[in-house]
C-alpha cells in the first residue's frame, strides 16, 4: 500500500496544478521542489522493488556511465523533439512532463550510481538510496539558492 501511495502521489500533485494559482516565482519554485522530491522518492521505491535493476550489478561502472550518458543524450533529443507538446498546459502535456521527469531522474540515478559504484566498489543495488538522496539533496540545495537569488533581486 505504501508503494502504491508513493507511486501515485507525485502524479496527483502534477495533475492538481490548475487548482493552485501560482503567479509568484517563489511559490512556483517551491511547488516544483515538492514535485521533484516526491518523484525522486517514488523512483527510488520503484528501483528498489524491481528485480530488473538487480541485473545491472553485472554491468561494469565504466560501461554503465557510457550507457547512461548515451541515454542522457537520447533523452535530451526526446525533450527537444517533444518541446511543442511540453509547452501545452493541458492534461496531456502535464502527464508527459511528469513521465519525462521520471525518466530523467532514473537516467540520472543510473549515471550517478555508475560513478558511485566506481568510487566505492559496492554493487549498484546497495547504492540506490544514497544515489537518490544525493540527487534530491542536490536539487533542494540548488532550489534554495534560486529562492535566495529571487529574494535578493526583489529587493
Amino acid at each position: 500500500m505504501k508503494f502504491f501511495i508513493l507511486s501515485v502521489l507525485p502524479l496527483l500533485v502534477v495533475l492538481s496544478t490548475p487548482l493552485f494559482s501560482m503567479t509568484e516565482p517563489i511559490s512556483q519554485t517551491l511547488y516544483f521542489l515538492v514535485v521533484f522530491l516526491l518523484t525522486c522518492l517514488s523512483a527510488m521505491m520503484l528501483v528498489e522493488r524491481q528485480r530488473f535493476f538487480k541485473r545491472l550489478n553485472t554491468v561494469r561502472p565504466l560501461y554503465g556511465i557510457v550507457i547512461g550518458i548515451l541515454g542522457l543524450v537520447s533523452f535530451i533529443g526526446i525533450l527537444i523533439w517533444l518541446s511543442p507538446v511540453l509547452l501545452q498546459t493541458g492534461l496531456g502535456g502535464r502527464i508527459l512532463t511528469f513521465l519525462l521527469m521520471y525518466l530523467g531522474i532514473l537516467i540520472l540515478g543510473f549515471i550517478t550510481g555508475g560513478f558511485f559504484e566506481g568510487i566505492t566498489r559496492q554493487p549498484k543495488d546497495q547504492l540506490i538510496r544514497p544515489v537518490f538522496l544525493f540527487i534530491g539533496t542536490g536539487y533542494m540545495i540548488l532550489t534554495v539558492f534560486g529562492i535566495l537569488q529571487l529574494y535578493h533581486q526583489a529587493g
